[in-house]
């Protein structure tokens, strides 16, 4: 019996299960390397009018406080040029990149001056910011976003305090 047949189909279909799980491991390191290049370029290099190639035209941001209105590349500018006018200096720097299938999450610290808060000797204050980004990519762009920040990190670095409930008395 000819078993020439029989291997060229064996490695036909293994050669093929090997090509689809590459092009998998191809577009999550695609959609790594969008969402770096997007930080890089919108955040760190103030290149906003870029924000339209790596936004999608219907991107929604889906974080806890965002507006269901604001929506694609302008909302996207809005709240970078917002995050620019409060911390003229703000520079991310990504801590870790991961991604699965089309969501990437980056952990980042994001470092700046804060143009509204000054310290004791009237000098502004520096900040330093944690946080989570989880984007959902399509056709590489952003479609979905959920940012989750160290919103009490922020407050006492501005000088806020934190002040223990009164003492309740036992009746």
């Amino acid at each position: 019996m000819n078993r020439l047949p029989l291997l060229l189909t064996l490695a036909l279909l293994t050669g093929c299960a090997t090509t689809s799980g590459a092009r998998n491991l191809t577009a999550e390191e695609e959609n790594k390397r969008l969402a770096r290049a997007f930080i890089e370029e919108i955040y760190n290099q103030r290149q906003l009018d870029r924000i339209p190639v790596y936004v999608a035209p219907d991107f929604v941001d889906l974080s806890q406080n965002a507006s269901p209105e604001d929506r694609g590349p302008d909302s996207v500018r809005k709240q970078v040029e917002q995050s620019i006018q409060a911390i003229p200096d703000l520079r991310f720097d990504i801590q870790h990149l991961i991604s699965e299938g089309d969501l990437v999450l980056i952990h980042w610290k994001a470092t700046g001056t804060d143009a509204k808060a000054v310290d004791e000797a009237g000098q502004p204050r520096p900040l330093t910011l944690h946080g989570h980004s989880l984007f959902r990519m399509r056709a590489g762009q952003l479609l979905e976003s959920w940012d989750i920040t160290d919103q009490l990190g922020m407050l006492l670095q501005r000088g806020y305090k934190l002040l223990p409930p009164p003492a309740v008395s036992a009746p």
